[in-house]
């Protein structure tokens, strides 16, 4: 089906909500996220390359600096391995995250506070099409992440790939094709939808590195915003998804005191 709308106004429309009564909570399952799959890929890392980058620098009892091709049995063995299998939980993980801040989002455009219990459970439900979304999408940016245009196009046509999993039961590789059917039905407000993307994520890229000047405190501050932004870009996608979609969550919010 197509839709037309004031894409620009709804964007704008999603950013005031964000700020409205408690709806900025819908940060936080987003920040929690990713200080996971951080935490993931950090620690697979070093269980995995720790020894061998210290046997690099220190030369091992000798106490003499070695080659840093040392490295290179770590990396195309049982360590390399183990690193992989970090990034791939860590993709997963995001696309729970995300899941779980979508569903915990539904509440919003009808004016009710972010559901972060309720959207949690949601998405532990749809756990299995939520891990074979991510499984595919880190073999895809794997694979073709070096071409660009790739992963530009796969952003635009699966913009809707979780608003799918979360809230219309499709499962991972349906919700693949489902997506890529209502961007490409609904282009022009789809497109707009991508572009706000950018501008949001290069804001963001700067405000974050104004931040970074601070030690410390700007790294933390950093991830907020970082939320923040993943946060109404779920907001919105939520909302362009039910616009284009016809769902009960396209109704507008309610007005607050």
């Amino acid at each position: 089906m197509t839709a037309s709308f004031d894409a620009v106004a709804e964007l704008t429309k999603t950013f005031s909500l964000l700020f409205q009564k408690k709806n900025w909570m819908l940060a936080v399952p987003l920040l929690i996220g990713t200080l996971v799959a951080v935490a993931v890929v950090g620690l697979t890392f070093v269980l995995a390359l720790g020894p061998a980058i210290a046997t690099a620098i220190y030369g091992g009892a000798s106490g003499s600096m070695s080659s840093p091709a040392a490295l290179l049995p770590a990396l195309l063995g049982v360590g390399g391995l183990l690193v992989l299998i970090g990034v791939l939980v860590a993709f997963v993980i995001a696309m729970f995250t995300y899941g779980w801040a979508y569903a915990a989002a539904a509440p919003m455009w009808g004016g009710g506070d972010p559901d972060i219990s309720g959207g949690f459970n949601k998405a532990m439900a749809k756990l299995g099409p939520l891990v074979v979304l991510g499984l595919i999408v880190a073999v895809v940016i794997g694979l073709l992440g070096w071409t660009v245009i790739v992963p530009i196009l796969a952003g635009l046509f699966c913009l809707y790939c979780l608003p799918y999993i979360m809230m219309a039961n499709e499962s991972g590789t349906g919700a693949i094709s489902a997506s890529i059917k209502l961007s490409r039905e609904n282009f022009g407000p789809t497109a707009m939808l991508f572009l706000g993307f950018i501008v949001v994520g290069v804001a963001s890229g700067i405000i974050n590195m104004v931040l970074g000047v601070v030690p410390l405190l700007g790294h933390i501050l950093g991830l907020g915003v970082n939320a923040l932004v993943a946060a109404y870009l779920t907001l919105a996608t939520i909302r362009f998804y039910s616009l284009l979609t016809g769902s009960a969550a396209a109704a507008p919010a309610a007005p607050t005191a």
